[in-house]
């Protein structure tokens, strides 16, 4: 069950026939979502690999899965992100691809920092539907829960560059839209 984390770079040689995917989406003030995410890619596809970009603690049961690897030359976590991004989206995994889960904020446990939450992940997206614009092979996917900030104008967006593009509203029609790719 390979999972890999910031910044770790193993050896995926032996994984090339999985399918790779990129968990994005919101993390501070998020939820824990790719717990259940992680959950049911396994359930639907076997062993995939997955690139969570979450930073667990020791203790955290995805933190004990990871794969062992170097640091590569990734001295920033985003430098990482970006690697891991444009091979599941198509440019060096064979199957796969960039899954963004829009994850309301946490009524419990929201953002503690003072910024906007999913500001990062807003960012990512309007990158990625910039790529898609130059590539229509780009392998993304979009699932969103009610209630995420501005959905309507993502879902807009999104519709204006790739005309029928559906974004998903549970993690289980997300992994649908995703076998796609597999």
């Amino acid at each position: 069950m390979p999972i890999i984390l910031p910044k770790n770079v193993p050896e995926l040689a032996p994984f090339i026939k999985a399918p790779m995917f990129f968990l994005a989406g919101p993390i501070l003030g998020g939820g824990d979502w790719h717990v259940p995410m992680t959950q049911l890619l396994r359930s639907r596809f076997g062993d995939p690999v997955i690139a969570n970009p979450s930073h667990y603690p020791e203790t955290h049961p995805h933190r004990k899965e990871a794969l062992p690897g170097s640091k590569g030359s990734f001295r920033y976590a985003l430098e990482w992100e970006r690697h891991f991004l444009a091979q599941a989206a198509g440019e060096a995994w064979p199957s796969g691809c960039i899954i963004f889960w829009l994850a309301r904020e946490s009524a419990t446990a929201p953002r503690q920092d003072g910024a906007p939450y999913a500001m990062d992940t807003r960012g990512e997206l309007g990158e990625w539907r910039g790529r898609l614009i130059g590539n229509r092979k780009v392998r993304l996917v979009i699932g969103a829960e009610n209630g995420f900030p501005g959905l309507s104008i993502i879902k807009h967006n999104f519709e204006a560059v790739v005309p029928g593009f559906k974004i998903a509203s549970t993690m289980e029609e997300t992994l649908e839209l995703a076998a796609r790719y597999t």
